[in-house]
């Protein structure tokens, strides 16, 4: 079979939990990439070739994920209050998910369509701080990346791959994106399965009377508090632009009007595909290397890439664009999962994750309804020029930081 029935964390050696939650994340990333490929591409290309979606209703599916991020907070508080095992609650969203994803399939309303998407990936947001706390629990430190790093890897190869080919499907017929979606619903119904079957504690008791009481790791370690706050910098200027992305190469507005193919290529394909090549180079360099100065070079990685996407119409200068989006989100991907198990102290890692998860979640909601306004008022070149510009004095400011980011605990 390929998921055991699921053995209690104290009944295994250290040896068998590090093997037993590899085997399934591996799953649990394979599924989680063909779910990463219908967030990036086919549910706002849906909503805007075919259902001819408005302003708020694009802004509200690509905030989706984030706004779930945010509420991952509230779900880490309350399940902190049963016996419950952190992967039966990381289990549980993916379970929403797919309900979710499997009425938006076939469904003909464009306001239900959309209403169970943005369901669907606001479920999907909400369980990163069990899957971190799991990984600090059950992976030893000095290997931790290049554990995780091997399900990542799979996920953006899986990404690639079903993007091409739903994209494909898309491409031969629209009328064909309803299988699509029920096959993305399977694989949240057995991302659900491979997340249960790893392993785990039970969720750490909260010491707080509400959700919002994690937020004070914010300020009382300072150090923690300074890197949150160049990474809010630095992420919205980079999550603001994300749906901008899709609509800068899909909308008649902006004169390349792409077609299923391409948009996936550029948004999926590409940069998924160098993610998957570097992976593996970007994970050996977190276990190794000063955290700070990792996320540095990743920040101008992140620079370049939004600047050439937006700065030229010529498909060649984007998909360069592309590729060095590509390139900071192989590293990227590692950091922002594993960042907070080198800041947190025992015990705290799931509290740690959900501030910084809730943090991605603000400025991930509120980031395209802004972008949205913003490429209105000073159109889509200059929204990169400013997003490159925000980038860089996010990185500057992690220069103080640098003596920090040395060790394996702050």
């Amino acid at each position: 079979m390929i998921f055991e029935f699921k053995q209690r964390h104290s009944s295994l050696t250290p040896d068998e939990i590090t093997q037993k939650t590899y085997k399934c994340d591996l799953w649990r990333g394979g599924f989680e990439g063909v779910l990463s490929s219908g967030a990036q591409t086919f549910c706002l290309f849906i909503a805007i070739r075919y259902f001819d979606a408005g302003q708020l209703t694009k802004s509200l599916i690509a905030a989706a994920p984030f706004i779930g991020m945010f509420l991952s907070m509230f779900l880490l508080h309350y399940a902190s209050a049963t016996n419950w095992g952190k992967s039966t609650w990381g289990a549980l969203p993916s379970i929403a998910t797919g309900a979710c994803l499997l009425i938006s399939a076939w469904t003909t309303s464009a306001y239900l369509f959309a209403f169970f998407v943005i369901a669907a990936y606001v479920c999907r947001g909400t369980l990163f701080p069990f899957i971190t706390d799991i990984y600090g629990d059950n992976y030893p430190l000095r290997r931790r990346a290049t554990f995780f790093s091997k399900s990542l890897l799979l996920s953006v190869g899986v990404a690639a791959l079903s993007g091409f080919i739903g994209s494909s499907i898309l491409q031969k017929n629209i009328e064909y994106y309803p299988l699509i979606f029920t096959f993305l619903s399977f694989c949240a119904f057995s991302k659900a399965v491979a997340i249960y079957c790893i392993p785990s504690k039970k969720v750490d008791k909260s010491p707080h009377g509400n959700p919002f009481g994690n937020m004070k790791y914010a300020w009382l370690d300072r150090s923690f508090g300074y890197v949150l706050l160049t990474w809010f910098i630095m992420g919205f200027a980079n999550l603001w632009t994300l749906p901008l992305r899709v609509d800068y190469i899909t909308s008649p507005r902006w004169g390349i009007e792409g077609s299923a193919i391409f948009v996936a290529m550029i948004i999926t394909v590409i940069p998924e595909t160098v993610r998957m090549l570097l992976i593996p180079f970007w994970a050996r360099l977190f276990d190794k290397m000063n955290f700070v100065i990792l996320r540095m070079i990743l920040n101008m990685f992140f620079a370049s890439g939004v600047l050439m996407f937006f700065v030229s119409s010529n498909t060649w200068v984007i998909g360069v664009g592309s590729i060095l989006i590509g390139v900071a989100f192989a590293g990227g991907s590692i950091a922002w999962n594993l960042w907070v198990t080198r800041y947190a102290p025992p015990g705290k890692v799931g509290a740690y994750m959900s501030v910084h998860v809730s943090l991605t979640g603000i400025r991930g909601t509120f980031g395209p309804l802004i972008g949205y306004w913003a490429v209105g008022l000073m159109g889509a070149q200059n929204i990169g020029i400013l997003s490159f510009a925000m980038m860089l004095i996010a990185t500057l400011m992690l220069i103080p930081e640098i003596k920090h980011g040395k060790g394996g605990t702050a």
